[in-house]
C-alpha cells in the first residue's frame, strides 16, 4: 500500500502530517485517534483488534463503517500515539505499518522527544487544517489554553451542556470536551452539529470572542 503523505512542523512542537486522500487519512489515523479518545473503554488506550474496532464502529452505524466519512481531522498527544504502538500486541494493518513510521519520523523530528503534538488533515489551509492547529495550540502552549478556558467558563451552562450533548452524540468522550469547544467555536461551529438545539447568535458571540482573543497564536 502506498499513500501520499507530508509531515510539517506548523507551530513549536506541532506536527501536521498532511494525506490529501479523504479515505486514506481517516484509515491512517484510526487507531491512534481512537486509542487516544474513544468513548469506548474497551479501545481507549488500549491495544486493540482492529476488527473488532470496525465491528463496534459499525453496530453504531446502521452496521456501516462509516468512519472515513464520518472524520476528516484528527489530533493526538505524540507521546500518545508513540505509546499506541510501543504497547500494540494485536495484528498490525498495512496503515499501521505507515503510521507507526509517521510517528517515529515525528519523534526524531522533535529531537528524539515525545513532548509534541501530531495533527492530521488534507492540507495546509481551510477551517479542518485550523481546527486541528487549535487542538495542538490548546495541549502545547499555557497562554493559549489558559485563554480558551477563561472564555469556555463564560459560556452559560445550558449552552454548555448542549454543547456537551451535541458532541457527545457525534462521538467524542467527556475527557474532550473543553477542548472541543474551544477548536469548533475558533473554527466550523456554524457548520457542523455542535450548534444543533442552540441559540445560534448566542453561539456566534461566543465564537466571535474566541476568535478575538486567540487568532494571533494562529497566525
Amino acid at each position: 500500500m502506498k499513500i501520499n503523505y507530508t509531515i510539517k512542523e506548523v507551530k513549536p512542537n506541532i506536527f501536521a502530517v498532511i494525506v490529501p486522500d479523504d479515505y486514506h487519512r481517516p484509515m491512517l489515523f484510526c487507531r491512534v485517534q481512537e486509542y487516544y479518545e474513544s468513548p469506548n473503554s474497551i479501545f481507549k488506550g488500549k491495544s486493540f483488534d482492529m476488527w473488532d474496532y470496525i465491528e463496534w464502529y459499525s453496530r453504531n452505524h446502521r452496521d456501516s463503517f462509516t468512519y472515513a466519512f464520518d472524520w476528516g481531522g484528527f489530533n493526538i498527544p505524540l507521546e500518545v500515539a508513540y505509546n499506541c504502538y510501543d504497547t500494540l500486541t494485536e495484528a498490525y494493518t498495512p496503515y499501521d505499518e505507515i503510521m507507526e513510521k509517521i510517528v517515529s519520523d515525528i519523534y526524531e523530528m522533535n529531537g528524539n522527544s515525545c513532548d509534541g503534538y501530531i495533527i492530521g488533515a488534507g492540507d495546509l489551509d481551510g477551517e479542518t487544517f485550523r481546527h486541528e492547529v487549535c487542538h495542538g495550540l490548546y495541549a502545547t502552549n499555557s497562554l493559549y489554553k489558559e485563554m480558551a478556558d477563561e472564555i469556555t467558563q463564560m459560556i452559560p451552562t445550558k449552552l454548555y451542556n448542549q454543547f456537551v450533548n451535541n458532541l457527545i452524540e457525534y462521538g467524542y468522550s467527556l475527557e474532550v470536551m473543553d477542548d472541543e469547544v474551544q477548536a469548533y467555536l475558533m473554527t466550523n461551529w456554524d457548520t457542523t452539529s455542535i450548534s444543533k438545539k442552540t441559540n445560534r447568535k448566542e453561539v456566534a458571540k461566543f465564537s466571535k470572542l474566541y476568535r478575538k482573543t486567540l487568532e494571533s497564536f494562529l497566525n
